[in-house]
Protein backbone atom coordinates (compact mmCIF):
# COMPACT_ATOMS: atom_id res chain seq x y z
CA UNK A 1 0.00 0.00 0.00
CA UNK A 2 1.45 3.20 -0.80
CA UNK A 3 0.75 6.66 0.35
CA UNK A 4 0.67 9.79 -1.85
CA UNK A 5 0.99 13.09 0.03
CA UNK A 6 0.80 16.47 -2.02
CA UNK A 7 0.61 20.39 -0.12
CA UNK A 8 2.81 21.86 -3.11
CA UNK A 9 0.42 23.92 -4.29
CA UNK A 10 -3.40 25.15 -3.83
CA UNK A 11 -4.32 22.13 -1.75
CA UNK A 12 -3.68 19.73 0.27
CA UNK A 13 -4.09 16.07 -1.02
CA UNK A 14 -3.05 12.46 0.38
CA UNK A 15 -4.28 9.13 -1.33
CA UNK A 16 -3.76 5.30 -0.82
CA UNK A 17 -3.29 3.23 -3.49
CA UNK A 18 -2.67 -0.40 -3.92
CA UNK A 19 -0.82 -2.12 -6.76
CA UNK A 20 -1.63 1.42 -8.98
CA UNK A 21 -5.19 1.37 -8.10
CA UNK A 22 -6.71 4.17 -5.81
CA UNK A 23 -8.45 2.99 -2.78
CA UNK A 24 -9.30 6.26 -0.84
CA UNK A 25 -8.05 9.97 -2.04
CA UNK A 26 -8.89 13.38 -0.49
CA UNK A 27 -8.30 16.90 -2.51
CA UNK A 28 -8.64 19.59 -0.52
CA UNK A 29 -8.77 23.08 -1.94
CA UNK A 30 -6.28 25.74 0.29
CA UNK A 31 -3.76 28.51 0.14
CA UNK A 32 -3.37 27.76 4.10
CA UNK A 33 -3.24 25.30 6.59
CA UNK A 34 -1.55 22.48 5.04
CA UNK A 35 -0.05 21.71 8.60
CA UNK A 36 -3.31 21.42 10.57
CA UNK A 37 -5.37 19.50 7.44
CA UNK A 38 -2.57 16.71 6.58
CA UNK A 39 -2.56 14.51 9.76
CA UNK A 40 -6.70 14.15 10.45
CA UNK A 41 -6.76 13.51 6.64
CA UNK A 42 -4.27 11.23 6.59
CA UNK A 43 -5.81 9.52 10.04
CA UNK A 44 -9.02 9.41 7.88
CA UNK A 45 -8.19 7.61 4.81
CA UNK A 46 -6.19 4.86 6.90
CA UNK A 47 -9.33 4.76 9.02
CA UNK A 48 -11.62 4.34 6.06
CA UNK A 49 -9.18 1.54 4.52
CA UNK A 50 -9.41 0.12 7.61
CA UNK A 51 -5.48 -0.24 7.67
CA UNK A 52 -2.81 0.83 10.25
CA UNK A 53 0.29 2.85 9.24
CA UNK A 54 2.03 -0.43 9.50
CA UNK A 55 0.42 -1.06 6.44
CA UNK A 56 2.09 0.99 3.95
CA UNK A 57 4.77 0.24 2.34
CA UNK A 58 6.08 3.48 0.47
CA UNK A 59 5.49 6.94 0.57
CA UNK A 60 5.49 9.45 -2.26
CA UNK A 61 5.64 12.93 -1.91
CA UNK A 62 6.03 16.12 -4.11
CA UNK A 63 9.08 18.31 -3.69
CA UNK A 64 8.08 21.07 -5.79
CA UNK A 65 8.26 23.83 -7.36
CA UNK A 66 5.76 25.11 -4.75
CA UNK A 67 5.33 27.35 -1.60
CA UNK A 68 8.14 27.36 1.18
CA UNK A 69 4.96 26.49 3.90
CA UNK A 70 3.32 23.92 1.94
CA UNK A 71 6.72 21.93 1.09
CA UNK A 72 7.87 21.83 4.67
CA UNK A 73 4.88 20.64 5.82
CA UNK A 74 4.59 17.66 3.21
CA UNK A 75 8.09 16.25 3.76
CA UNK A 76 8.36 17.08 6.99
CA UNK A 77 5.11 14.69 7.50
CA UNK A 78 6.22 12.37 5.12
CA UNK A 79 9.86 11.97 6.77
CA UNK A 80 8.51 11.33 9.91
CA UNK A 81 6.33 8.69 8.60
CA UNK A 82 8.82 7.02 6.88
CA UNK A 83 11.28 7.43 9.59
CA UNK A 84 8.68 5.65 12.30
CA UNK A 85 7.60 3.02 10.52
CA UNK A 86 10.95 1.91 8.79
CA UNK A 87 9.30 2.75 5.07
CA UNK A 88 10.70 3.26 1.61
CA UNK A 89 10.32 7.68 0.96
CA UNK A 90 10.14 8.67 -3.10
CA UNK A 91 10.26 12.61 -4.38
CA UNK A 92 8.18 13.40 -7.09
CA UNK A 93 8.32 16.46 -9.37
CA UNK A 94 5.64 18.40 -9.32
CA UNK A 95 5.68 19.59 -12.73
CA UNK A 96 6.73 15.86 -14.05
CA UNK A 97 3.07 15.37 -12.21
CA UNK A 98 1.57 17.68 -14.25
CA UNK A 99 2.42 16.60 -17.31
CA UNK A 100 1.50 12.67 -16.56
CA UNK A 101 -2.61 14.23 -16.83
CA UNK A 102 -4.46 11.44 -19.17
CA UNK A 103 -6.29 14.90 -21.19
CA UNK A 104 -2.34 16.10 -22.31
CA UNK A 105 -2.08 15.24 -26.24
CA UNK A 106 0.68 16.50 -28.29
CA UNK A 107 3.73 18.88 -27.30
CA UNK A 108 2.41 19.74 -23.77
CA UNK A 109 4.05 21.96 -21.45
CA UNK A 110 3.62 22.74 -17.82
CA UNK A 111 3.78 26.20 -16.05
CA UNK A 112 4.11 27.39 -12.28
CA UNK A 113 4.14 31.15 -11.53
CA UNK A 114 7.13 31.53 -10.18
CA UNK A 115 6.79 35.02 -8.80
CA UNK A 116 8.55 38.24 -9.82
CA UNK A 117 7.88 37.50 -13.55
CA UNK A 118 9.46 34.06 -13.28
CA UNK A 119 7.64 31.00 -14.52
CA UNK A 120 8.96 27.40 -13.60
CA UNK A 121 7.97 25.20 -16.98
CA UNK A 122 8.85 21.76 -18.00
CA UNK A 123 8.69 20.08 -21.68
CA UNK A 124 10.24 16.69 -22.79
CA UNK A 125 13.20 18.81 -23.73
CA UNK A 126 13.69 19.95 -19.84
CA UNK A 127 12.64 22.06 -17.03
CA UNK A 128 13.54 25.71 -16.68
CA UNK A 129 13.21 29.01 -14.85
CA UNK A 130 12.38 31.40 -17.45
CA UNK A 131 11.12 35.17 -17.85
CA UNK A 132 8.21 35.66 -19.79
CA UNK A 133 10.22 36.45 -22.73
CA UNK A 134 11.76 32.82 -22.69
CA UNK A 135 8.74 31.08 -21.99
CA UNK A 136 7.47 32.06 -25.14
CA UNK A 137 10.66 31.62 -27.02
CA UNK A 138 10.96 27.79 -25.64
CA UNK A 139 7.30 27.37 -26.28
CA UNK A 140 7.50 28.10 -29.83
CA UNK A 141 11.20 26.42 -30.67
CA UNK A 142 9.81 23.47 -28.92
CA UNK A 143 6.51 23.42 -30.98
CA UNK A 144 4.22 23.25 -27.93
CA UNK A 145 1.00 22.56 -28.33
CA UNK A 146 -0.77 22.33 -24.88
CA UNK A 147 -0.47 24.12 -21.81
CA UNK A 148 -1.25 22.98 -18.39
CA UNK A 149 -0.53 23.84 -14.87
CA UNK A 150 -1.93 26.36 -12.37
CA UNK A 151 -0.17 28.98 -14.68
CA UNK A 152 -1.57 27.87 -17.99
CA UNK A 153 -4.16 30.91 -18.24
CA UNK A 154 -1.16 33.32 -17.85
CA UNK A 155 0.77 31.63 -20.85
CA UNK A 156 -1.65 31.21 -22.95
CA UNK A 157 -1.73 35.58 -22.84
CA UNK A 158 1.25 34.73 -24.14
CA UNK A 159 0.76 32.16 -26.32
CA UNK A 160 -2.56 32.76 -28.03
CA UNK A 161 -4.40 29.60 -29.70
CA UNK A 162 -2.03 26.85 -27.75
CA UNK A 163 -4.49 24.10 -25.97
CA UNK A 164 -5.06 24.42 -22.41
CA UNK A 165 -5.77 21.48 -20.17
CA UNK A 166 -6.86 23.24 -16.37
CA UNK A 167 -4.81 21.38 -13.47
CA UNK A 168 -4.09 24.12 -10.77
CA UNK A 169 -2.63 20.84 -8.77
CA UNK A 170 -1.11 17.51 -9.68
CA UNK A 171 -3.65 14.66 -9.67
CA UNK A 172 -2.51 12.24 -6.92
CA UNK A 173 -3.16 9.63 -9.68
CA UNK A 174 -0.03 10.98 -11.68
CA UNK A 175 1.99 11.07 -8.10
CA UNK A 176 1.31 7.44 -7.06
CA UNK A 177 2.35 6.26 -10.73
CA UNK A 178 6.12 8.35 -10.61
CA UNK A 179 6.43 7.18 -7.05
CA UNK A 180 5.81 3.12 -8.47
CA UNK A 181 8.24 3.77 -10.79
CA UNK A 182 11.16 5.00 -8.18
CA UNK A 183 10.63 8.74 -7.57
CA UNK A 184 13.97 10.57 -6.45
CA UNK A 185 15.96 9.44 -3.90
CA UNK A 186 17.04 13.03 -3.06
CA UNK A 187 14.20 15.05 -1.10
CA UNK A 188 15.77 18.55 -1.40
CA UNK A 189 12.69 20.72 -2.13
CA UNK A 190 12.35 23.35 -4.90
CA UNK A 191 10.96 26.27 -3.32
CA UNK A 192 9.30 29.07 -5.97
CA UNK A 193 10.32 31.80 -4.44
CA UNK A 194 13.74 33.26 -3.02
CA UNK A 195 12.55 35.41 -0.51
CA UNK A 196 11.41 32.38 1.99
CA UNK A 197 14.16 30.00 1.09
CA UNK A 198 17.17 29.28 -1.33
CA UNK A 199 15.84 27.70 -4.54
CA UNK A 200 17.81 23.92 -5.22
CA UNK A 201 19.14 23.71 -8.54
CA UNK A 202 19.94 20.44 -7.81
CA UNK A 203 17.85 18.34 -10.65
CA UNK A 204 15.50 16.99 -8.72
CA UNK A 205 12.10 18.15 -10.06
CA UNK A 206 12.53 16.78 -13.54
CA UNK A 207 14.77 14.23 -15.36
CA UNK A 208 17.52 16.69 -16.84
CA UNK A 209 18.05 19.89 -14.56
CA UNK A 210 16.49 22.77 -14.01
CA UNK A 211 18.09 25.56 -15.54
CA UNK A 212 17.44 29.47 -14.43
CA UNK A 213 17.38 30.54 -18.19
CA UNK A 214 18.02 34.55 -18.84
CA UNK A 215 14.84 35.58 -21.22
Amino acid sequence: MILVIDTALGACQAGLYRDGAALLTQSEPMARGHQEALGPMVAALLRKAEATPRDLTNIGVTLGPGSFTGLRVGLSFAKGMAAALDLNLQGVGTLEALLRHPALAGDAMAVIDGGRGRFYVQHRAGAHSLDAEGLVALARTASVTTLTGPAADRAADLLPGLHVVAQDWPSLDAIAELTALGGRDDLTPLYMREADAVASRRGIISLPPITDAAG
